[in-house]
């Protein structure tokens, strides 16, 4: 029944762990999330995260922050 249990559990996959970790890096409200704890963190919830340090990201390359400021209008 191991395989099940794995299988059915909420914990979020380490995709998303390593695009939380990824735009982390660049993202300006990133210090909310620094001491998160991934084993108690659901698939839903690390959606909400990615989305909230996506919105929020500040790409390193010049030609994305170009692209970024048009999109938005800043």
């Amino acid at each position: 029944m191991d395989w099940i249990d794995d299988l059915l559990d909420d914990r979020c996959d380490l995709y998303q762990i390593s695009i939380i970790e990824g735009l982390m890096q660049t993202s300006s409200v990133a210090d909310e999330y620094k001491d998160i704890d991934f084993e108690n963190v659901s698939i839903l919830k690390a959606e909400e995260i990615i989305e909230h340090l996506y919105v929020n990201d500040n790409p390193r390359d010049p030609k994305e922050q170009y692209k970024r400021m048009f999109r938005y209008g800043n």
